[in-house]
């Protein structure tokens, strides 16, 4: 702890060239990071809007790197590494320690808090979870290194849980499509929890226009002879910050010599 004092965090979001808002979550957390003071500097970066993702945004010769994403795929595996010239989860160049955390999403307690969300919201809407189906909605990606096993453990875990009648994944960007959300479930309500980290296009506009909505929260929404009630994407959670400080801990420990854990190698 002590030598996060003079430490950088780089929080690295997807952002927008066309949406503001995409940043909100990013920036949000970010700055939820700073008020802790426990590090020298954190600073925020996007790869599709300024500040784009540079190292340069921060002066610490020790930076902890986490990639504020949904699940490990093609920008966090490949992307991401090579713009900032990482080459596992230590990388020391230039008279920097450089060290690469897991995404965001990847967070071992995040299916626990989404369980806890969906049953809470089911327990203010008067819904018997039992007779509820629960829709995990991830991004997904038609390219190769696809961010899908992240969702689908999380599904399995939510299923094994018991509390749902059914619990379903779709994508927006692969099979099978959310778009085709009335097959996956056949209960009469259905509460549609987006894997997505920031609010951005997708989760304020793609995915609830496919439920005839216009915002990324509410309910009941009748559609079809169903009702529908949304979450917002996950990145809104408080307790998301301290799970950025856990992926930055495990960084921490797999870089350590000792510690026998396996680096990431790209």
């Amino acid at each position: 702890m002590m030598e996060w004092r003079d430490a950088a965090v780089l929080l690295v979001g997807h952002g927008s060239s066309r949406l503001t808002t995409s940043r909100q979550v990013t920036d949000r957390l970010a700055e939820a990071l700073r008020s802790r003071q426990l590090f020298a500097e954190v600073a925020a970066c996007f790869w599709k809007e300024p500040p784009f993702v540079s190292l340069d945004l921060v002066r610490a010769s020790t930076v902890f790197i986490v990639p504020n994403f949904a699940g490990d795929g093609l920008f966090t595996r490949r992307l991401i590494p090579e713009r900032l010239g990482l080459t596992g989860t230590l990388t020391e160049r230039d008279n920097r320690r450089l060290l690469y955390a897991r995404p965001v999403g990847c967070h071992p307690r995040l299916p626990a808090l989404l369980l806890e969300r969906a049953r809470t919201l089911c327990a203010d809407q008067g819904l018997a979870p039992a007779e509820t189906g629960l829709l995990l909605v991830g991004h997904g990606s038609r390219q190769p290194g696809t961010v899908s096993a992240t969702p689908e453990a999380a599904a399995l875990e939510l299923a094994a849980a018991g509390l749902f009648a059914a619990v379903k994944t779709a994508y927006l960007e692969q099979d099978p499509p959310a778009a085709q959300w009335q097959s996956l479930l056949p209960t009469t309500n259905i509460v549609v929890a987006p894997w997505l980290i920031s609010e951005g296009m997708h989760a304020s506009q793609d995915l609830p226009a496919l439920f005839g909505a216009s915002a990324p929260t509410g309910g009941p929404i009748p559609i079809h002879g169903r009702r529908v009630w949304l979450m917002g994407g996950i990145g809104r959670e408080t307790e998301v910050v301290d799970m950025i400080l856990d992926q930055i801990r495990q960084a921490e420990a797999i870089a350590c010599p000792t510690f026998h854990c396996q680096e990431r190698r790209f």
